[in-house]
């Protein structure tokens, strides 16, 4: 993503975490790729739960993962393949791209922040747009992320809250 964009979808993203997810708490000592962003939250159960915003480093878009563990390490990525395989996620620490809970799309789904979206999608002959058309995209990406994650990942946490909460941290 062009660094205007990025700098600013970093912060609005920021901002919808503090409002929709005060729980959640930037964690910068996990490592991670370049353009990825990490959310904690410790659980009174002693879980964890994360919550990812991943910035695409060549295309203006973004998606998020999302994930739970006994300790305060990021858990280890498995590609889901949508709601048949949610068993995995729910038996054991595991990271997964949020979107396949709602998306079949086998690249999953990303917030594009682009005028043109046919053209984008295509990359035929495609030109960036201009910048400033394209911050304004940006809130309304991110808050609908926000509401993705409220209504398919936080009732997955809650779940493996039902399932785990009452097992001791590993």
């Amino acid at each position: 993503m062009r660094s205007p964009l990025g700098k600013e979808c970093r912060k609005l993203f920021r901002k919808m975490m503090a409002v929709e997810f005060s729980d959640y708490k930037e964690d910068k000592d996990q490592v991670v790729p370049q353009g990825w962003y990490v959310w904690r939250n410790q659980h009174q159960s002693g879980l964890f739960f994360w919550i990812i915003l991943v910035i695409s480093h060549s295309r203006d878009e973004f998606t998020t993962e999302a994930g739970w563990s006994f300790d305060a390490k990021k858990p280890p990525w498995i590609m889901i393949g949508g709601r048949e395989e949610m068993e995995t996620v729910l038996s054991k620490p595991l990271a997964f791209r949020t979107c396949r809970l709602w998306c079949h799309d086998n690249w999953g789904y990303w917030w594009k922040l682009v005028l043109r979206l046919e053209e984008y999608k295509r990359a035929i002959l495609y030109k960036d747009d201009p910048i400033e058309q394209c911050l304004p995209l940006i809130a309304p990406a991110v808050w609908e992320a926000g509401e993705k994650l409220k209504e398919y990942v936080i009732p997955v946490f809650k779940e493996v809250i039902r399932r785990h909460g009452s097992v001791q941290t590993r």
